[in-house]
């Protein structure tokens, strides 16, 4: 077993790839004031890289030591070759900071390029199926617009892997839009894809895609029951709110002791009736 050394922070080089690419500032902010007060308590995974060590696990934890202050880190030095290296590095990230949608999107296709792995070989390493394997890859070679909508969670990846079905970009934003800004969830996201593609199978596209009329979804699917109220509302005015049960419950409870009482049409009679 490799034993621990203590290696100075200007002899540490930071990986070509790093997975992460944008880390919490209040994750940061933790382990630096961690580091302060204890140290770095594990060591980092280092591997020989010409005159130096490059980091192969432990670069958050390089990055908060140097704010911190810190001269040298503890660190395990192992004999790694680039394939071996990057597969510690998915493990670590797994392990500790998860990686976003787009990142792991990032690191799947890094995988497939650098070192000619297959979909089942990477699905096999992340303990993940094909399919997220795939959409993954899939993803993070749409436009920049919608990656950068799943990196900044305006988009779910529900809902990105459902925008994905639509090729004509024109009406991808659209759709995507709806999911942004008018509160369309994957389920009513899902229905409107299905209408659009069987409209193209209808009616066959005799211009460029990029002059392909707009589509308009039926009208029942652009409205969705209020969960509180049961009216129906259109799709534009809804919003989704997140809440764990007990929450959802003292909600509606809240919501049912304000409703009005309904007006009985013969109450409405009698005080018509009256002189």
């Amino acid at each position: 077993m490799s034993k621990i050394t203590h290696i100075n922070l200007s002899n540490l080089i930071i990986p070509q790839f790093e997975a992460h690419k944008q880390i919490p500032d209040n994750y940061i902010t933790e382990i630096t004031e961690s580091i302060k007060e204890h140290g770095i308590l594990e060591p980092l995974l280092v591997r020989p890289k010409e005159d130096d060590f490059e980091i192969v696990a432990g670069c958050v934890r390089y990055r908060c030591a140097k704010i911190a202050g810190l001269k040298a880190a503890p660190c395990m030095i192992l004999a790694l070759n680039d394939k071996y290296a990057e597969i510690i590095k998915i493990h670590e990230n797994i392990k500790r900071v998860p990686l976003d949608h787009i990142d792991q999107g990032n690191t799947f296709v890094m995988l497939r390029d650098n070192f000619s792995m297959t979909e089942d070989a990477i699905s096999s390493i992340v303990g993940k199926s094909v399919a997220y394997v795939s959409q993954h890859i899939s993803l993070v070679s749409q436009d920049e617009d919608l990656i950068r909508a799943v990196r900044e969670e305006r988009v779910s990846f529900s809902q990105a892997r459902e925008l994905m079905k639509v090729k004509d970009k024109s009406e991808r934003r659209r759709f995507q839009n709806y999911c942004e800004n008018e509160g369309a969830t994957v389920e009513v996201l899902k229905q409107w894809i299905q209408n659009y593609k069987n409209t193209l199978l209808q009616k066959p596209t005799t211009t460029d895609s990029d002059n392909t009329t707009s589509y308009i979804p039926d009208r029942p699917q652009d409205f969705r029951l209020c969960q509180a109220c049961g009216k129906a509302t259109e799709i534009m005015h809804i919003r989704q709110l997140f809440l764990c049960p007990p929450c959802e419950t003292a909600l509606k409870l809240a919501i049912s002791e304000v409703k009005p009482e309904p007006i009985q049409n013969n109450t409405v009679r009698d005080a018509q009736e009256q002189p």
